[in-house]
């Protein structure tokens, strides 16, 4: 048996029958997903406690329930220290930057660089 209804990513989804793990198995779509024989939505919205709150409109294919992780600030960062160790990913972000037309972050990519003259440099170069 395959996880069709899985497909739309549908709010609910219950699965009640005998093989129901092997069937939940094949499903990745669903805001919620009630797997055996005694599982019911009710106990999943108050009882067992995953939530209330799940998605509606297909948005299932992306995303779950509410839960706690949609209050948490999410924060990421980096730490470049080493200009030459850095080299390819600065290289890579000045392609990338240009591919996409953001020339300001190219130019900005091309400072970091030890191998690329920066476009500003390039551009005084006749003017002295």
């Amino acid at each position: 048996m395959y996880c069709h209804v899985g497909q739309i990513g549908t709010r609910a989804l219950g699965n009640s029958n005998e093989n129901s793990q092997e069937v939940a198995d094949r499903c990745a779509n669903y805001g919620g997903l009630f797997i055996g024989t005694h599982a019911a939505e009710v106990l999943g919205d108050y009882g067992a406690g995953p939530n209330h709150t799940l998605p509606t409109g297909g948005t299932g294919r992306y995303t779950g329930g509410l839960s706690v992780f949609n209050f948490l600030r999410i924060r990421t960062w980096m730490r470049i220290d080493n200009k030459k160790e850095s080299q390819d990913m600065v290289e890579d972000s000045v392609r990338m930057a240009r591919l996409e037309g953001l020339e300001g972050h190219a130019r900005a990519a091309e400072a970091r660089s030890l191998t690329l003259t920066p476009a500003y440099k390039k551009a005084n170069n006749g003017s002295n």
